[in-house]
């Protein structure tokens, strides 16, 4: 495999991780633009962190 199928195939991967780290943190009050770029950048971990935040809010908040 080339570097282009690598890519083709990496891009679409980071995207779908991307957008689900996004809407987590949209869940949970948090900004666009950061989490969009982190769950990009750091496609599955950036999933976990944005999910162990939130569970971390919601028990400071009591909820």
């Amino acid at each position: 495999m080339g570097i282009i199928d690598n890519l083709l195939f990496a891009l679409p991967l980071c995207l779908l991780s991307a957008l689900i780290t996004v809407y987590i943190a949209h869940m949970y009050g948090r900004r666009f633009w950061p989490w969009l770029l982190f769950g990009f950048f750091v496609p599955l971990l950036s999933t976990f962190v944005a999910i162990a935040l939130g569970i971390r809010d919601a028990r400071r908040n009591g909820e």
